[in-house]
């Protein structure tokens, strides 16, 4: 059975999880597309604007804003010096590098903002009287539901960082 997964490995190049995972999110995709064509007052132009318009705004306005600030905060932290540990490190050995706290911060942030593009029309209660026409509930769960989930992503990422600073400093010698 092992060579047989390590063939499969070396041909398709990843797990036969990773297939699976693939086939299913295109399955997913036709049934939300076949939707989309069932629903006649659903007009595919408007979808389309709607695609054409998020990847416009991703690959000219937000790709190089966030690469920009990802650049900024990585050279700010090579050009501070970090200090060595005397005695730690053996001769001609390099001392152990800890991974700087604000890659731990890029995560969540990233996800944060998605949440807040995606939902931030009920976020901010935009069209509050709409939506409860629309389902008969109102947006005033949504901001408490967003921040406790920035909070719980934020949380994550700082039980990461400390997982991490605590095995970098368990290899110190």
């Amino acid at each position: 059975m092992g060579t047989l997964l390590g063939a499969f490995r070396r041909h398709y190049g990843a797990s036969p999880l990773h297939l699976i995972a693939f086939i299913a999110s295109i399955a997913l995709t036709g049934a939300a597309v076949a939707g989309w064509f069932a629903e006649p007052e659903i007009s595919i132009r408007y979808i389309l604007y709607w695609f054409v318009g998020a990847i416009v705004a991703h690959d000219m306005i937000v790709l190089p804003f966030y690469s920009a600030i990802d650049r900024v905060a990585l050279a700010l932290a090579r050009r501070r010096p970090r200090p060595s540990a005397p005695g730690r490190a053996q001769a001609g050995e390099p001392a152990p590098v800890r991974t700087p706290g604000w890659v731990y911060v890029r995560v969540p942030l990233a996800l944060s903002a998605l949440l807040l593009l995606v939902f931030g029309a009920e976020i901010l209660r935009e069209g509050n009287a709409t939506f409860h026409i629309a389902s008969g509930q109102t947006q005033n769960v949504y901001l408490l539901r967003y921040l406790i989930t920035v909070g719980v992503l934020f949380g994550l990422s700082g039980l990461a960082y400390l997982r991490s600073s605590a095995r970098a400093s368990s290899r110190i010698p």
